[in-house]
């Protein structure tokens, strides 16, 4: 069923030569579209590139929109690598095509999306945050599948990328034999429905990005 899902998530992206790809807006928008019709406040789409082999973040020169009338627009590159897709219904319109200038001519870039939660400055998390959470990464897994939303799989709570061993600084009592860690990647089981603003965790930093936990079972 996760294979099912991940095949949803393929999008158009040609290469146009080893150091550049294009990508096509349209898949960025419709992704990103789902997530504003449905209201989905607190969770987003993160886009990147990896190298197919192994999976690291490719080395991006710059990326920009260009098309039919569209004038050329550079777009950020997070330090994570993250793409800064805009939400844009003119470049959707225009069949704008978002062009990635690569560094390193070795890497065989493909593009990885993800959904997070949007807020990644965050270091205190409420029960009830935990909880809208999980709930809203449910919501847009299941839109994903759209007529055979049944089938799509559950979420069973979040994965934490967290930036150090030692950044956790208190979980409750409650939460403690659901979260679990290896090196640096946490899986936290969340509880539908909670509702208390009682403070559930905390970090001494933010956590790198916070993605749902779809169990392999």
């Amino acid at each position: 069923m996760i294979r099912k899902f991940a095949t949803l998530l393929v999008m158009g992206l040609f290469s146009l030569s080893a150091q550049a790809l294009d990508l096509e807006y349209k898949g960025f928008y419709q992704r990103l579209d789902i997530i504003e019709e449905n209201e989905l406040d607190k969770i987003t789409m993160g886009f990147y590139l990896v190298d197919a082999y192994n999976r690291e973040r490719c080395h991006i020169d710059k990326a920009f929109f260009f098309g039919p009338g569209v004038n050329e627009k550079e777009i950020d590159i997070a330090a994570d690598g993250r793409l800064q897709i805009p939400y844009d219904k003119e470049l959707y319109d225009r069949f704008a095509v978002l062009r990635v200038n690569l560094s390193d001519p070795a890497q065989n870039c493909t593009l990885q999306m993800q959904i997070q939660v949007k807020d990644n400055q965050k270091t205190e998390f409420s029960f009830a945050e935990l909880s809208v959470y999980r709930e809203q990464m449910q919501s847009l897994v299941d839109e994903f599948g759209g007529f055979l939303w049944f089938m799509m799989p559950d979420v069973q709570g979040l994965n934490l990328k967290v930036a150090s061993d030692n950044t956790l600084s208190f979980i409750d009592d409650s939460l403690k034999s659901g979260f679990n860690c290896e090196d640096l990647q946490c899986t936290l089981l969340v509880e539908e429905e909670l509702t208390s603003n009682r403070m559930a965790l905390q970090f001494s930093q933010p956590p790198v990005v916070i993605s749902p936990w779809i169990s392999k079972d």
